[in-house]
């Protein structure tokens, strides 16, 4: 799969493309996560198939700001679809405009995306930066890659101040 944005392994500034998205909202316990996530992109991606439509891009989820870290998660579980298409009942589709991103490629078990967050939020202090959005996580690996192979595309919507 192409990455969506410049991939690099240090924290980069780039620009995010315009992505149409078929995705689900769902607030969920952290225990449930990794179930809910799975599901959800199995519903996605199965309604994409009935329609015809071509993904666009990796799968993704949209990591709200009010989520509590190792409690809760407030996620936007997304697939991206080559062109605009119709949600179904129980989904929602955005055309999800481009915009500036910091950028960082980690490679590695989940469990260890804290640090390439800490990398991602220095960057956004040392260069005078500012959140414009919650944080987006691209899924570049299936399940048969072994966990010190992950590769997850973080990116971070930012303004300048």
């Amino acid at each position: 799969m192409t990455a969506p944005t410049l991939v690099a392994e240090q924290p980069v500034l780039t620009s995010a493309p315009r992505r149409f998205v078929l995705y689900r909202h769902r607030i969920v316990a952290q225990r449930d996560l990794p179930a809910t996530l799975s599901d959800t992109f199995g519903e996605l991606y199965a309604h994409i198939g009935t329609i015809g439509a071509v993904p666009g891009g990796p799968p993704f989820v949209i990591y709200h700001d009010s989520s509590v870290r190792g409690v809760r998660w407030e996620v936007d579980i997304c697939a991206p679809v080559s062109a605009p298409i119709t949600a179904p009942p129980g989904f929602e589709y955005v055309e999800m405009a481009s915009g500036i991103v910091v950028s960082l490629l980690h490679v590695g078990p989940y469990e260890t995306l804290g640090g390439a967050y800490e990398a991602i939020e220095r960057y956004i202090a040392e260069h005078g930066l500012q959140p414009a959005g919650p944080p987006r996580e691209f899924y570049y690996s299936d399940a048969s890659v072994p966990p010190s192979e992950t590769r997850t595309l973080i990116e971070r919507p930012v303004s300048e101040p």
